[in-house]
C-alpha cells in the first residue's frame, strides 16, 4: 500500500498507523478493535503497569480468555519480519486458533514508560494475516507522551491536547462525535457533526450551537478559525454584588463555546470549555488550534468524507 493509503490512529496515549480501510469497530478507554470489510483485523489493549511486569501472568490471562471461547493458545517466537519493529520493547509473541478464527500477536512492555500493550492481528476466512502489513503497524506503534501533550486521532478527527485533560467519556454516533475530558478545574468537550449543509438549513451557526452544544444563554460573536466561518460564545459575567461574590467564592460556572463550519469537508467542529473562572482567549485558542480533521491537517478544506 502507498503511504497515502495509511492513516494514523491515536487514542489515550497509544499511537500507530494502519491501512486506510481499517476502522474502529469498538472503542474503550484503553482498548481498540479495528475491522475492515471481511471483519475484525486488529485489536490493541494497553495499560500502565504499577509494579513488576510479568509477561507470563498476562499471557496466562489471555490464554484463559481464548480457552473459554474454545480456542487453543500458545506462546511463539516472533516472525523474523516483526523483530526489528519492536526494538526497545520487551516483546513476547503468541498465536491462538479457535477453528474459524485465528490470531497472531505480541505482548509488549516498555521499561521507560512502564506500559504493557497487547497487539493482535485477527484472521478471518478468505482474509489471512498479512505479515508485512502487521510489521508496518507494529513499527509505527508508540506508547510515549511527548511535550506535555497527548495525540488523539480517530475516524476523521484529530487533536493534540495538553496532557492535563483526561478522557472522561466519548460517543461516536452517525453524524455526531462527542469526546469529553476532565482537567484541573476544567471540563473540555470536542464535537464533530455532519453533514453540515443539512444541519444548518434554515438556521445560523450560532442557533445550531445553542441547541446542539449546550450554548443556551451564551453571548455569541462572529469569528473565524483558520479562515473558516465560526462563532464564539461566552457566559456573561454575573451582575451585582451577589454575582461578583459568587465568582470570588468559585460558585459560578463559566462556559466558552467555539464552533466552525468546514464547508469543503461538510463538517461542523466545536470546542467547549467549562471552568469556575472566565475562560480567556489564549486558553481557548490553545485547544481549538490543535483540533481538526484527521490526516489532512487542522481545518484543511481539501477532500470530502462520508457522514
Amino acid at each position: 500500500m502507498s503511504a497515502r493509503a495509511w492513516k494514523t490512529i491515536a487514542w489515550n496515549g497509544a499511537r500507530f498507523a494502519v491501512p486506510g480501510d481499517w476502522d474502529p469497530a469498538r472503542v474503550g478507554r484503553r482498548h481498540l478493535l479495528l475491522e475492515s470489510a471481511p471483519g475484525p483485523v486488529m485489536e490493541v489493549k494497553w495499560a500502565a503497569v504499577p509494579g513488576r511486569f510479568s509477561a507470563g501472568r498476562h499471557l496466562r490471562k489471555l490464554a484463559r480468555q481464548v480457552g473459554r471461547n474454545g480456542g487453543v493458545f500458545r506462546e511463539t517466537a516472533l516472525p523474523a519480519l516483526w523483530r526489528p519493529c519492536v526494538a526497545g520493547f520487551d516483546a513476547t509473541g503468541f498465536q491462538w486458533d479457535a477453528g474459524a478464527e485465528r490470531a497472531a500477536g505480541v505482548l509488549l512492555y516498555c521499561p521507560t514508560c512502564r506500559t504493557a500493550s497487547m497487539i493482535q492481528f485477527l484472521e478471518r476466512p478468505g482474509a489471512g494475516i498479512n505479515t508485512s502489513t502487521a510489521a508496518r503497524g507494529l513499527a509505527s506503534f508508540r506508547d510515549h507522551r511527548s511535550g506535555g501533550r497527548i495525540a488523539w486521532a480517530l475516524y476523521d478527527v484529530a487533536a493534540n491536547l495538553p496532557d492535563r485533560f483526561v478522557l472522561d467519556r466519548c460517543r461516536f454516533e452517525a453524524g455526531r462525535f462527542v469526546l469529553e475530558f476532565k482537567g484541573p478545574g476544567r471540563r473540555l468537550t470536542l464535537y464533530r457533526w455532519a453533514p453540515a449543509d443539512v444541519l444548518l438549513q434554515n438556521r445560523s451557526l450560532a442557533e445550531f450551537a445553542q441547541t446542539a452544544a449546550g450554548g443556551n444563554g451564551l453571548v455569541f460573536r462572529s469569528s473565524t478559525v483558520a479562515g473558516h466561518p465560526a462563532v464564539d460564545g461566552t457566559d456573561p459575567m454575573p451582575a451585582g454584588c451577589a454575582g461578583r461574590w459568587r465568582v470570588r467564592l468559585g460558585l459560578a460556572r463559566f462556559r466558552r463555546l467555539r464552533l466552525w463550519r468546514m464547508a469543503g469537508r461538510n463538517r461542523i467542529l466545536g470546542v467547549r470549555l467549562e471552568s469556575l473562572r472566565p475562560i480567556q482567549d489564549p486558553e481557548m485558542q490553545v485547544v481549538s488550534d490543535t483540533y481538526g480533521m484527521a490526516d489532512k491537517g487542522p481545518c484543511d478544506t481539501a477532500g470530502t468524507d462520508p457522514p
